[in-house]
């Protein structure tokens, strides 16, 4: 067994819901698990996100902590909490473009995997589903994280990003947080 343990994200406003967080690198099964995802026979239900294009786990829980109160609220614009994941990390409203985009490739070698209240049971089952190295998704996300794919994405402005007023994380939250009332 793996020596790292998953990320696991709280939320103040919902208590009782976590976010089970693991990265894994030198993935060689991408194909197979988003063949399992299109059919919707991946078994436990998951969101399977492309790390290059995730800012940092905060913005990946901005996103969620959306999820569940639309959830809550019996919104949900994708068909499952899992897909909304994906969704919310766009600024964009389209769905397809941010499933493609914030979405694990057929050919990734690296995936940020979440589930939301994940057992030891699911979490054994990620890893065995997922063929790759687990590594610390707090202190390996940064690493694969794309500044040029991000500022295509959520095109922050000079002037927000500027010294003394904000910075690119800072915009992408408020994209992120914002895209609904936009």
């Amino acid at each position: 067994m793996d020596a790292v343990e998953p990320a696991v994200l709280k939320f103040e406003a919902f208590p009782d819901r976590t976010l089970t967080v693991m990265l894994f690198k030198e993935v060689t099964n991408a194909a197979e698990i988003q063949a399992k995802l299109r059919s919707r026979t991946l078994e436990p239900e998951l969101a399977l996100l492309n790390p290059a294009p995730v800012a940092s786990l905060f913005h990946l829980q901005l996103a969620a902590h959306k999820v569940m109160a639309s959830h809550a609220r019996g919104t949900l614009t994708t068909h499952g909490v899992h897909s909304e994941v994906v969704y919310n990390l766009s600024a964009s409203k389209h769905i397809t473009e941010g499933l493609r985009r914030f979405g694990m490739a057929e050919n990734a070698s690296a995936v940020l995997v979440c589930r939301f209240d994940a057992t030891a049971a699911d979490v054994n089952a990620i890893r065995a589903a997922v063929h790759g190295r687990l590594v610390d998704a707090a202190t390996e996300l940064d690493g694969l994280r794309d500044d040029a794919m991000l500022k295509k994405y959520y095109r922050p402005g000079d002037l927000e990003c500027k010294e003394g007023v904000g910075s690119v994380d800072d915009a992408i939250a408020s994209r992120i947080g914002a895209r609904d009332v936009m």
